[in-house]
């Protein structure tokens, strides 16, 4: 039985054949928005705990067993799914599991990978495409690296999203108090034409505003746009100040990756690391990084080593509660942000009440590759925005869409959606009223919960 669709985003394909192969931390945090969707899900996991949990919280089909064996991934209907979800801690199970569910007939494959010896893989957004027959391979570890490493050079944002190929730039900031923005309506800052802001969160709360809404202090607001626009309207809204420092919890593949990242651009970086082979395989690895051997969140080792006139500190190690305490500790001896990798994001606005500055989700990052496979094939991509309160999302434009070929002014659209940018085929346009959308534009749009519906309405093709 395929359970309803009454949580189903609007931007998603019809219900869908999915097996997932793995019940860890991810997998079932993907089995419960897959479920939670009306997807028809089958879960492998060769845990009979795991399957357990599954069964008594999820209406899921289950098999247990190896889920790279092509005799249970037959059982579990690989000849006609649509999408087949490899997660389990071991990357070869996974893309064993991928690569026999495709040559069984199943039309996609993503598999996850988590070792150090793929840290190189994909490009720019971390997802290598095809890779050894899989069609979408990552690892989430990295992902949140490349994260932290654009926040570190994005001079005071607490999260960074890069679409259209790295053409249009995403930054969260905090409003400073102070700052030209504050206090001032939208339709008088007289923002440059390159930008816009697509979403403001105020006390937990998140909404799409509108030119009369008033920017306070404390707000963090959402800036899309042109990056050079962005970087030089950035002093508006917050408090501008160079990276020049930047410390590391953790030599593990988050921290080292990061290392790498940031090594050569200026930026002076220590990573502090517990165990003295990981440590003496990363100095020798990285000559201008500073590597020290000890606690992270020994207060004497941070005051020894200088790392409180740090700009930067991540816990970057993989237990969240070290992390938690590593930058409760640096901000403790003087450390301007911090941010912490854990394994939850929906605990943000709590660590934000500690004094956390920015928090990294490496399984929630995993959860919005995956989800990219299950969208609507006009969908690119799509980024849940405070909490799942807003979706960001880029999609191209079809023919005979509502959207299409009328000026916006004309769309009548709802308080809560905003269309942020057109990709066109030369040129970015941050539109106006008086811009049309043409059929293959690339559209970033933001939408709240409440006007996801009408939103894809007007980029839905109506059938005949």
């Amino acid at each position: 039985m395929i359970p309803s669709r009454a949580n189903a985003s609007p931007w998603e394909a019809e219900a869908m054949h999915i097996v997932v192969v793995g019940l860890g931390q991810v997998g079932l945090s993907v089995v419960r928005i897959l479920e939670a969707r009306g997807h028809d899900v089958v879960a492998i996991d060769r845990d009979s705990k795991a399957i357990t949990h599954a069964e008594d919280h999820f209406d899921v089909a289950t098999l247990q067993g190896y889920g790279a064996s092509a005799r249970v991934l037959k059982a579990a209907g690989c000849a006609r799914a649509d999408l087949i979800i490899a997660v389990t801690d071991q990357d070869e199970t996974n893309l064993v599991a991928a690569l026999t569910a495709r040559h069984l007939g199943t039309s996609k494959a993503v598999a996850r990978v988590q070792g150090a010896d793929w840290v190189d893989i994909g490009g720019e957004d971390g997802v290598a495409m095809g890779l050894l027959g899989v069609d979408a391979v990552f690892n989430p570890r990295v992902l949140a690296a490349r994260e932290l490493a654009r926040i570190a050079r994005s001079h005071g944002a607490v999260e960074v999203l890069e679409l259209a190929e790295g053409r249009v730039e995403v930054l969260q900031v905090e409003v400073a108090p102070g700052a030209r923005a504050a206090g001032r309506p939208l339709v008088d800052l007289r923002l440059p034409q390159g930008m816009r802001v697509a979403a403001v969160v105020r006390a937990g709360q998140l909404m799409v505003p509108g030119g009369a809404d008033v920017i306070r202090s404390g707000d963090r607001v959402f800036l899309v746009g042109l990056p050079r626009v962005i970087r030089d309207t950035l002093p508006r809204f917050a408090k501008v100040e160079q990276t020049g420092k930047v410390a590391i919890l953790g030599g593990g593949v988050v921290g080292s990756t990061l290392a790498r990242a940031l090594e050569g651009t200026g930026v002076a970086v220590t990573v502090i690391e517990r165990n003295v082979a990981v440590a003496e395989a990363l100095a020798l690895e990285l000559p201008k990084t500073t590597v020290i051997v000890g606690d992270g969140t020994d207060c004497e080792l941070l005051d020894e080593h200088d790392i409180g006139t740090s700009d930067l500190m991540f816990g970057a190690t993989s237990d969240e509660q070290v992390n938690l305490m590593g930058a409760l500790v640096a901000r403790r001896a003087g450390v301007r942000r911090t941010g912490i990798i854990v394994s939850r994001q929906e605990y943000e606005s709590l660590y934000q009440q500690l004094g956390i500055d920015i928090v990294v989700s490496p399984r929630q990052m995993a959860a919005d590759v995956i989800l990219r496979h299950v969208r609507g094939t006009e969908v690119r991509s799509l980024s849940a925005l405070a909490g799942g309160q807003a979706e960001l999302v880029e999609l191209t434009a079809p023919q005979g869409a509502r959207a299409v070929g009328r000026p916006l002014m004309e769309l009548d659209l709802p308080r809560g959606v905003q269309i942020c940018a057109v990709i066109k085929a030369n040129r970015i346009v941050i539109p106006g009223g008086r811009d049309t959308i043409e059929p293959g534009d690339g559209v970033i749009l933001v939408a709240t919960a409440a006007t996801h519906l009408a939103a894809t309405r007007l980029f839905r093709v109506a059938r005949s």
